[in-house]
């Protein structure tokens, strides 16, 4: 089944919203029961994301799904998200030398955002893509292009063991590039770990992002 990816780019990179609404997808005709968060996709509270200081640095922790992720040094820590109708947060880290333009586009420096949820059907449809990914990786590229609006690229990728899907955004000059990695597992759980950034700073923030990557730890 075709998914329409849902934009909402009020300030585009900026609000952190960019990467939610980039990440989400609902399909055709969307469930929207209410009180059955197993089968509506529903992003955790602001009190799930901790920030702890530690020796070596600021990491994140959301317990509910075993996340650590540590805060690159002296990057600024940001919660997007709103109290309504419920409260569903994400978390965004901004480089030190993130700035943008007076029209709020990201004109230097890195965002990574952190978004935990539960969705029943997003976990199961990206559970399929990713076998369909490891069995028949050229035919499965071709299928997700068509699905899945603005992907330039998928990758499959392994985080602490958990096999993820990784999708390359196409680049543009006013929107940068970026990609977003969706991990599965447990109890319909889906992480989401994503990157921006203008096209100048690609490479600085490439190594950002590995970087980033090695210290993230899910139990």
């Amino acid at each position: 089944m075709k998914k329409i990816w849902i934009f909402l780019i009020i300030l585009v990179v900026t609000t952190g919203g960019f990467f939610y609404w980039l990440w989400t997808w609902q399909p055709e005709k969307p469930d929207l029961s209410i009180g059955h968060p197993e089968e509506a996709p529903t992003l955790f509270s602001k009190e799930d994301y901790k920030i702890e200081e530690r020796e070596d640095g600021k990491y994140i922790v959301v317990e509910k799904v075993g996340l650590t992720a540590k805060v690159p040094e002296g990057w600024r820590i940001e919660f997007e998200g709103s109290d309504i109708p419920e409260p569903e947060y994400w978390v965004n880290l901004y480089s030190p030398d993130f700035e943008t333009t007076t029209g709020n586009v990201l004109k230097t420096g890195c965002i990574i955002s952190i978004t935990a949820q539960t969705a029943k059907k997003t976990h199961q449809e990206l559970i399929e893509n990713i076998k369909i990914l490891q069995e028949n990786p050229e035919e499965a590229t071709r299928l997700l292009k068509e699905d899945y609006v603005l992907a330039e690229d998928f990758t499959l990728v392994n985080i602490n063991d958990y096999d993820a899907l990784e999708i390359i955004f196409q680049e543009s000059s006013m929107m940068g590039g970026g990609m977003n990695i969706n991990i599965p597992f447990g109890d319909y759980k889906l992480i989401s770990l994503g990157l921006g950034f203008p096209l100048e700073y690609k490479e600085k923030c490439s190594s950002r992002w590995e970087e980033f990557l090695r210290n993230v730890v899910i139990e």
